[in-house]
């Protein structure tokens, strides 16, 4: 994606308390940048807490200034439709989009 690009990729169910860890890291990591961005892995996700989703989104509004881009990899998974949909829903921004495959991302 370019320089100072982050990869989170949520493996499994990637409970409230890795997303929070994540937040903490990724403020730590960047407090010194002007730009970035940010790349969100889902697809290896078995079950997606809202709460960790919602924190990540935060995160990321809070930082929409020196938000150069966001991208949230998502594959169709039956069991996580609620939580894609609600993906959907909250990440709508003209800095960030949604593709389903890494490659589609890096773009």
């Amino acid at each position: 994606m370019g320089k100072n690009c982050f990869y989170l990729k949520a493996i499994g169910t990637f409970p409230p308390v890795e997303a929070k860890r994540f937040v903490n890291d990724f403020k730590e990591r960047t407090k010194n940048l002007k730009k970035f961005c940010v790349l969100v892995d889902i697809s290896d996700a078995s079950i997606l807490d809202g709460n960790s989703i919602t924190t990540i989104l935060d995160l990321l509004k809070e930082n929409n200034k020196r938000l150069e881009k966001s991208v949230f990899v998502i594959i169709n998974n039956p069991p996580l439709d609620v939580e894609i949909k609600y993906l959907l829903e909250k990440a709508i921004s003209p800095k960030r989009k949604i593709v389903t495959t890494l490659d589609e991302a890096k773009e």
